[in-house]
């Protein structure tokens, strides 16, 4: 069953329930009111005829007070009947409907009944014509279940009119159509009900489902954000981040581990395709497979993560156009190198101590695209100095648009880079960059929602006291040129 029939399914039991409990609610009213009036009127003629008043105009021979005496039981027994039915909640909606609508029928074959004995002066319907109004009024009932007994009751008029009372057609045609029209107001006062007790209650569902769906947001929420790593803010590898997903929830993924000496970093980067829940979902995917990874294989390397990582979303994802890029980096602070793959991610970037910045361009291509045998990490080995800092992120930061639509692209996030320390923040603002850049960015968008998920990091080692900025600077040697993807 889909989410959608779920969902519909659901509405109908709720809808039908309080239907359920509005019926009995009503039918109880109804019964309180017409037969309490009933009673009334019935109880008045009782006395009349035992103190001996003349009723002959109403009743002139045994046969109509013996008609009037057994539809009295009738009516009565019907009405008491019906009421301790509703009373014992043992009967069903469908059932219930049946009810109010042969209740509100009994008042119309009693008039036709008055009618055939020639027993009351006037419209032999009028009593029906109410019942059926204030019933309409009451009831929870859709149009077809208010035209019923308007059909059955008229026809069976017409029927007895013409057959058993001989009165010519076309009058008794006439005389019919006037209390269809009587009896509209009626049918279109339920169908107004009817419409606006489905909106209210779709409208009630709708938030209850709204108001779940959040919950269930924010705490996916805090199961996703739960997989990102803390902050290291002190020692020789030093990292920050900062996550502002599109919606609640998103495809960015951070992963980092650490060396038991603390003398290595490794971070994984990840962008799904897609965002929202499905992304989320996806990115829970990767984090357990990067985390057998490392279980299975603590000295990884960032070429050998990406090669696996592209093997899973080959043959897993891809089949179902989910793909990702990925930049997988290792840090060895007693080398002063840094490895790292880049599967079709934005460039990363090296800064230096004096501001200088260099390029990590993406070594291979999206990672799902082509399977393992066909694949290659294109590692690189560059150098990282103490006081460096490495600025990775996702591509939201670089497509968000402006008011005028323009992007902030590669350019934008490069000048920034290159602008000088911040002011009052030691260490060439090592720590901060990645707050800066979603900083500049949420300003560059002039108050736009984000149109995609954000993730920015920053690796960096801090200048020691007993360390001089003056030679820590090397020339920084690749062993491969990156691969230049289109």
């Amino acid at each position: 069953m889909t989410t959608a029939s779920f969902e519909t399914t659901e509405f109908r039991r709720t809808f039908r329930q309080e239907t359920d409990d509005l019926l009995r609610t009503r039918l109880i009213w109804f019964i309180s009111i017409w037969g309490g009036l009933g009673f009334v009127l019935t109880t008045i003629m009782i006395i009349m005829l035992v103190q001996g008043v003349d009723l002959s105009k109403i009743m002139q021979n045994g046969g109509q007070k013996a008609f009037f005496i057994l539809t009295t039981i009738i009516w009565f027994g019907a009405y008491l009947g019906s009421l301790l039915l509703v009373l014992s909640k043992r009967v069903e909606s469908q059932t219930i409907i049946r009810i109010t609508m042969g209740l509100v029928m009994l008042d119309g074959v009693q008039g036709i009944g008055t009618r055939v004995m020639d027993m009351a002066s006037g419209p032999s319907l009028a009593g029906f014509v109410l019942a059926h109004f204030i019933a309409c009024c009451l009831f929870p009932w859709t149009v077809k279940q208010a035209i019923i007994p308007v059909i059955s009751i008229l026809a069976a008029s017409m029927f007895s009119a013409i057959v058993i009372e001989s009165h010519s057609v076309v009058p008794t045609i006439i005389t019919t159509l006037v209390y269809a029209a009587f009896m509209t107001p009626g049918v279109f006062i339920t169908g107004v009900k009817h419409s606006q007790r489905v909106q209210k209650a779709t409208n009630k569902f709708l938030n209850q489902r709204y108001g779940m769906l959040r919950q269930e947001l924010a705490y996916a929420r805090q199961v996703h954000e739960a997989l990102f790593p803390a902050p290291i803010a002190s020692g020789e590898l030093c990292y920050s981040y900062r996550y502002e997903p599109m919606r609640q929830i998103g495809g960015d993924y951070l992963y980092t581990k650490q060396s038991e000496d603390r003398t290595k970093l490794s971070v994984v980067i990840v962008d799904v395709t897609g965002h929202g829940i499905p992304a989320a979902l996806t990115v829970n995917r990767l984090h357990g497979e990067i985390d057998i990874a490392f279980a299975e294989d603590p000295d990884i390397t960032p070429g050998q993560m990406l090669e696996r990582l592209n093997r899973y979303v080959h043959l897993t994802l891809a089949k179902h156009s989910i793909y990702a890029t990925a930049v997988c980096i290792r840090v060895n602070h007693d080398t002063g190198k840094v490895e790292y793959a880049s599967g079709g991610h934005p460039p990363a970037f090296i800064r230096g101590i004096d501001g200088s910045l260099n390029d990590l361009d993406p070594t291979t291509f999206v990672l799902g695209a082509c399977s393992e045998q066909d694949f290659e990490s294109g590692q690189i080995e560059i150098d990282f100095a103490p006081g460096d800092s490495l600025i990775a992120y996702t591509d939201g930061a670089i497509e968000a648009r402006s008011l005028e639509g323009k992007m902030f692209q590669i350019d934008g996030l490069r000048r920034l880079l290159a602008s000088p320390a911040m002011p009052g923040v030691s260490n060439a603002g090592q720590g901060q960059w990645a707050e800066k850049i979603l900083e500049e960015v949420a300003a560059f968008r002039g108050g736009l929602p984000p149109e995609d998920d954000t993730l920015a990091i920053e690796i960096y080692r801090p200048i020691s006291p007993n360390t001089s900025s003056i030679g820590v600077r090397q020339e920084r040697v690749t062993e491969a040129e990156p691969v230049q993807i289109s």
